[in-house]
């Protein structure tokens, strides 16, 4: 009888470990798996530096990196208009040279008016030194550009204008938390919303030119 006893309470204890320790090992794994996504997202999102940039440091940085960027688009679209073998491409590129100039006409009056430093193409890297600047970024694109011609070139426009747009719609996705002038919030409200409507566009013909 005792030797029942004994038994059943030997059997009962490593019931009760298993069924403490095995149900307690999951919600661990799972907090940890959670903490892990968290902790990725905040990397990724401290990458981007228009993340950290508020008010002033914000709009002087992306004044000086979109009209590095508008900059490289003009000079793009022109030349796109010469080499094309689309009238809808053609038309495209008219647009972008028209808007985007005039866009750089008030980039370039803001940093006179609030007091920045008045740059050219190089963009905001380019003045202090972290990394491959705005004006290095256009000048690749438009090297790859060179030497080609009708539906070799308009295949490549497209791709590098898809990625041009791109990294001005991530550029402007700060502005309305971070900038501290109501120009920069709604310039950037303008790019996102024009810039998105044109990548839509752009890989459409992709798609239908089987490129």
């Amino acid at each position: 009888m005792i030797i029942a006893i004994i038994a059943f309470a030997a059997v009962a204890a490593v019931i009760w470990y298993f069924a403490v320790f095995a149900t307690k090992s999951e919600p661990v794994q799972t907090i940890q798996d959670s903490t892990a996504n968290i902790a990725e997202k905040e990397n990724l999102e401290n990458d981007n530096p228009y993340a950290n940039l508020k008010g002033d440091a914000f709009d002087e940085a992306y004044l000086a990196d979109m009209i590095a960027h508008h900059d490289g688009a003009v000079n793009m679209s022109e030349q796109a208009q010469a080499f094309t073998a689309r009238e809808e491409i053609r038309t495209l590129a008219g647009d972008i040279t028209m808007s985007q100039s005039q866009e750089l006409i008030k980039m370039r009056d803001w940093q006179v008016e609030w007091g920045y430093e008045v740059t050219m193409s190089g963009g905001h890297m380019s003045h202090g030194g972290a990394g491959m600047d705005m004006g290095g970024d256009m000048v690749e694109m438009m090297n790859k550009l060179n030497d080609l011609r009708g539906e070799e070139y308009d295949k490549e426009f497209l791709r590098q204008m898809i990625i041009h747009h791109e990294q001005a719609v991530e550029m402007s996705q700060y502005a309305e938390v971070n900038a501290k002038h109501q120009e920069i919030k709604d310039l950037a409200n303008d790019v996102i919303t024009t810039q998105t409507k044109e990548i839509e566009l752009m890989k459409q013909w992709q798609e239908v030119w089987g490129y």
